[in-house]
């Protein structure tokens, strides 16, 4: 059952980077990958129901405050980008979708690029029983030093390259809510396009994960300290 879950939930992450590729697929195309996504997410938290229910009896500390932050403006920010996709919907929804409509557009497609940070950041929050998983899945159970390394040097290499792709995609300049002038050109590449922004949640989670690690072993030694 939990295999099933990460499969569909690396199909929801697959798509959800589809759909940032508008002008390659077109409104349509934009509209039905976005419908599936949501589809996926609303499976996923009733797949995970019954984390809503510890919020209140779990112990609290820094890391549990951080998670639930991060899940909190995930949430948000996909009940935003849910919320406007009916305001301006073309094809699926269109008779919910009010005329003009520019800003709620705006706000559509900035808030994605912060749902895209949230997921990444998410996705690094969770690596730890992604890769349990990804390793009973395909028998590899057993400690191996030279696999670890090899998946250590490709989780750099795809970290390295999210950190250029970053700066190629205008991410920052998104999170800004400014609009960035340059169009990927998808007649020439169009699967660099979908490697920059897989790369780019790659980082995000990269990060999250090795930080995380960081915190707990810098806050067990600081723990170990005080009890001497």
């Amino acid at each position: 059952m939990i295999r099933t879950r990460i499969l569909l939930d690396g199909i929801a992450v697959a798509l959800f980077v589809c759909a940032f590729a508008y002008w390659a697929f077109g409104n349509l195309t934009h509209e039905l990958i976005g419908s599936a996504f949501f589809a996926l997410l609303i499976a996923h938290n009733v797949f995970n129901r019954r984390w809503y229910g510890t919020l209140r009896r779990a112990k609290s500390d820094s890391l549990r405050l951080f998670n639930t932050l991060v899940i909190a403006a995930m949430a948000l920010s996909m009940t935003v980008l849910l919320g406007s996709s009916l305001l301006i919907s073309k094809d699926l929804f269109a008779a919910l979708a009010p005329d003009g409509a520019f800003s709620v557009r705006a706000a559509h497609m900035f808030v994605a690029f912060w749902a895209l940070v949230f997921l990444g950041v998410h996705l690094g929050t969770r690596w730890t029983l992604v890769m349990a998983v990804a390793r009973h899945a395909f028998g590899f159970d057993k400690p191996n030093r030279l696999r670890s390394w090899a998946l250590r040097t490709l989780v750099a290499a795809i970290a390295v390259k999210g950190a250029f792709a970053v700066d190629k995609m205008g991410i920052v300049t998104r999170l800004r809510f400014q609009y960035a002038l340059d169009m990927w050109d998808f007649n020439a590449d169009t699967f660099g396009f979908f490697v920059n922004y897989l790369s780019i949640i790659g980082l995000l989670a990269a990060v999250t994960h090795y930080g995380l690690r960081l915190w707990r072993a810098l806050r067990q030694r600081f723990l170990t300290e005080k009890a001497r």
